[in-house]
This record gives structure tokens, C-alpha cells and sequence, in this order.
């Protein structure tokens, strides 16, 4: 074989790799798994206290509300526009 069949043209990106990834591109799918999670989870648990308010405990409340707080928060970071570094 000759060495020109090996190479291959491929057209090259602006950016490097490193510069192009980022957190929510590289962990955005198990970031929104866990804010799913979360959120699922905190509704559950406040579900339950509306469910039985006599037997719901303020520690449950508080848990669930600080699942669902996550969750957004996750949510947030995960679909915010990224600034555009160097404009």
C-alpha cells in the first residue's frame, strides 16, 4: 500500500477539544439523570406529606424541599447560555 491511501483529509476544527468541552457538555447527561432525580424524589416526599398531614414529619418537608432546590439548580446550570469568552 501506498502512503497516500492511509492519510485521510480531515477538515480541522477552529477550536481545540479541551477549549470546545465543557461541564455541562461533558457531565450534562448525568447532571440531568440526578436533577430528574432529585426532582422526582422531592415531589415524592412532599406528595407523601400532603398525602398523610397528620403523620408528616417537618424533617421530610425539609428534605423535599431541598431535593426539588437541587433539582432547579442543577436544571439551571445545566440550560443556562454559557458566556462567550473573549467578545
Amino acid at each position: 500500500m501506498r502512503a497516500e491511501t492511509l492519510v485521510r483529509a480531515t477538515p480541522q476544527h477552529p477550536k481545540p477539544l479541551v477549549i470546545r468541552a465543557g461541564l455541562a457538555r461533558t457531565f450534562g447527561g448525568l447532571a440531568g439523570f440526578l436533577a430528574l432525580l432529585f426532582l422526582l424524589i422531592g415531589f415524592y416526599l412532599l406528595g407523601d406529606a400532603f398525602e398523610y398531614p397528620l403523620a408528616a414529619q417537618p424533617v421530610g418537608v425539609l428534605a423535599a424541599a431541598f431535593s426539588i432546590t437541587l433539582a432547579v439548580i442543577l436544571l439551571f446550570y445545566l440550560l443556562k447560555p454559557r458566556c462567550k469568552q473573549g467578545a
